[in-house]
């Protein structure tokens, strides 16, 4: 804890130049039990302004959003500046406390201070020098078949091709992707190359910041007997929120254009509609279960919602994943 405190100091001295006196908070009011027996508390001002640091106990990290519910319960005990902090979190982490407007304080890392108008963020490598780069289609149908799907320690360009039906050359493309973005390492013996990861959590927590929304475009339907489901009808199923009015499927472009030939009708608006049809990027059959869309890409299609109810629904089914 002490050395969190100092590096905390330091990096406020050289991101801000400013000196902090730190010190235990000794009134913690009428806060829960669970919450003064999982974090350490700690007052300090920055530019006159007083602030409440919260500091978890545990070294492992907490989830955006428990600590988003935490923070809530804080606040109503707190009228200061509150501010998370700890040594580590992931980049997938701190984007979804900045989703959730939480200030917080990772010293060496980022500092998100929105009531200050502070925002310092780490420079990120992006691939071959591209700012803001997402990866392909194809490099992230990769990544999703090695988090949904049962495999070995290597995958192997031939597996991979015969598995999601890309092209040998396509896949060779997904491994440079995959390697600028030192994601897993690589090796080739022979015309066969090879793709090793530590494990599932480590390769979710470095791709997601290159993954972008699967879906394509979303029109309104008729109704039709769909397989894949998606959206939010997808989010009922694998949490406690309640499905949608109108029920959510996914498809490929070509799976839509061959609908289209049979006779399939997009609708201008939702008003006539019976179903929403989410297009995506790549083929949603592919890595779903039980024709309910996988966790991973239904998290990438909603996470930009800005609804309390939908992003609690989401963080339940992540943490719901079985590593």
């Amino acid at each position: 804890m002490r050395d969190l405190i100092e590096s905390l100091k330091s990096y406020l001295n050289e991101a801000l130049n400013v000196s902090i006196d730190v010190h235990h908070w000794k009134n913690p009011g009428n806060l829960p039990f669970f919450l003064m027996d999982s974090y350490d508390f700690f007052k300090f001002s920055i530019f006159e302004q007083p602030c409440l640091l919260i500091v978890s106990k545990e070294s492992t990290e907490i989830t955006p959003g428990l600590i988003n519910k935490h923070y809530r319960q804080v606040q109503k005990s707190c009228n200061d500046c509150i501010i998370y902090a700890q040594s580590n979190l992931s980049s997938y982490n701190r984007k979804r406390l900045v989703e959730h407007n939480i200030p917080f304080i990772i010293p060496g890392n980022q500092m998100y201070l929105p009531h200050l108008g502070i925002d310092l963020r780490e420079h990120f490598r992006r691939l071959h020098g591209k700012k803001d780069k997402v990866f392909s289609p194809a490099s992230q149908a990769v990544i999703l078949y090695a988090l949904v799907r049962q495999i070995s320690e290597n995958l192997t360009s031939s597996h991979l091709v015969g598995k999601l039906g890309y092209t040998l050359m396509t896949i060779n493309r997904v491994f440079a992707e995959l390697k600028a973005a030192q994601i897993g390492e690589f090796s080739q013996e022979g015309r066969e190359r090879y793709w090793t990861f530590s494990d599932k959590r480590t390769l979710w927590k470095q791709a997601a910041p290159f993954l972008r929304s699967p879906v394509k475009k979303r029109l309104w339907l008729k109704s039709h007997q769909l397989k894949i489901t998606a959206g939010l009808t997808a989010l009922s199923h694998l949490s406690l929120l309640a499905p949608p009015p109108l029920p959510v499927f996914a498809a490929s472009m070509h799976q839509w254009e061959i609908w289209q030939k049979l006779g399939f009708e997009e609708l201008p608006s939702a008003d006539d509609a019976d179903i929403q049809l989410e297009i995506w990027h790549y083929d949603p059959d592919l890595f779903a279960k039980n024709n309910i869309a996988d966790p991973f890409s239904l998290y990438l299609s909603l996470k930009a919602t800005q609804d309390e109810r939908i992003e609690t629904a989401l963080e339940e089914m992540m943490e719901k994943i079985e590593w």
